[in-house]
């Protein structure tokens, strides 16, 4: 009979829908802050891990979902203080307990089984050492790996980025202006190009957004947003991050003319000196709009742009016939990108897909961050 799956191996599994190579890279660690909580895990061990938080007053806590002895689930729970990169924590089992919504509560026990040391190397990256006061546990050292961040939160971006830059669409289109291209000059309402601040659909109706739309008719359409940032440094290479927050409703694997409406529209992201438009060149004896920044081509990047991912959501064309809509992040962290802003210290940042699949394509963005380091040449 096969082994059921255990609940942190299918959520790991579920979490990991794009290649997992692109998790947060490592960096050194400046002391523990809110940024490092999650879920963590041991590779070796699946099935179990723990959940980490700090908290103010340099505390930490912890739940520790593991087995005893005999193999029976046992959940730690911890307390303790935060020591430079490292935090120590007492360890306790609960017992005697009932479940909420039963009449008796039971009588609820709280024993000490020893404690914890975590040395962490790195934002994604720890070890722990259990040392027991009951000898029922042997002692030992674990090695750990984050497998879960908060929405939205980056992990020591202050320590690696002097300037941030954030924009919520909740409060509307801020700056942001749509581009569209490679399509022709003439006739595109049959592309039925949309550019919009609105609310999200279910089940995402408490979330506002810009969304863009359009019905790819030319087998290749880019559609993008756009606006400036100023107030840098005139004419200086800055190392640049990105990190996207958007809404999508197609699923995985899905079948579709000219490519799959999730995994053949590719999302980008990235910055230029100059103002990305749209601009018109013959191609033939034909005229069509082009970007005058390298955006790249489909799957592949451009200097001005980063293959982030895709528009594809978490769920299954096998499992779905319609799709259902889900927030997603993407960002280039894993890319060393750079740009260097203009003469007047402006940087353009864009966020857009590339859409090779030939049909009707709606996105929305909720929110962008970007973080801004000037390098040296």
């Amino acid at each position: 009979m096969p082994r059921p799956i255990p609940w942190l191996l299918a959520l790991g599994a579920a979490i990991c829908v794009m290649p997992c190579s692109a998790q947060l890279p490592a960096a050194d660690p400046v002391g523990l802050r809110g940024d490092i909580g999650g879920l963590w895990y041991d590779p070796d061990n699946s099935g179990q891990g723990l959940h980490l938080d700090v908290l103010d007053g340099g505390r930490v806590t912890l739940s520790w979902y593991t087995f005893d002895a005999e193999g029976r689930p046992l959940w730690l729970i911890g307390l303790g203080e935060v020591d430079g990169d490292a935090a120590d924590l007492a360890l306790s089992q609960a017992s005697g307990g009932r479940f909420p919504t039963l009449a008796d509560d039971g009588d609820v026990a709280i024993e000490s089984v020893g404690t914890a040391r975590i040395v962490f190397s790195g934002c994604d990256t720890a070890e722990l050492d259990f040392s027991s006061s009951t000898g029922e546990l042997p002692d030992g050292v674990i090695g750990l790996h984050r497998l879960t961040a908060t929405q939205g939160v980056r992990c020591h971006a202050d320590e690696e980025f002097g300037e941030r830059r954030h924009f919520s669409f909740e409060r509307g289109a801020l700056q942001f202006s749509p581009v569209f291209a490679d399509l022709p000059p003439d006739g595109q309402d049959i592309y039925e190009l949309e550019f919009a601040w609105e609310t999200l659909p279910a089940p995402l109706q408490a979330r506002r957004g810009i969304r863009l739309g359009g019905h790819n008719r030319s087998d290749d359409l880019a559609m993008l947003v756009k606006a400036p940032l100023r107030g840098l440094q005139p004419d200086a290479l800055y190392r640049v991050e990105l990190a996207l927050e958007m809404a999508s409703d197609v699923p995985r694997g899905c079948a579709g003319v000219g490519g799959s409406p999730g995994d053949s529209v590719y999302m980008k992201l990235g910055a230029s000196a100059i103002e990305p438009l749209a601009v018109e060149q013959m191609e033939g004896a034909a005229p069509i709009l082009r970007l005058n920044i390298d955006f790249g081509v489909q799957s592949t990047s451009g200097t001005q742009a980063l293959v982030v991912g895709d528009l594809a959501n978490t769920q299954s064309c096998d499992d779905l016939s319609l799709g259902r809509w889900e927030l997603k992040s993407l960002n280039t962290r894993s890319a060393n990108f750079r740009a260097r802003t203009d003469a007047t210290g402006t940087l353009w940042v864009v966020a857009g897909l590339d859409s090779a699949f030939e049909g009707r394509t709606d996105v929305y963005f909720t929110a962008l961050d970007v973080y801004l380091e000037p390098v040296a040449e």
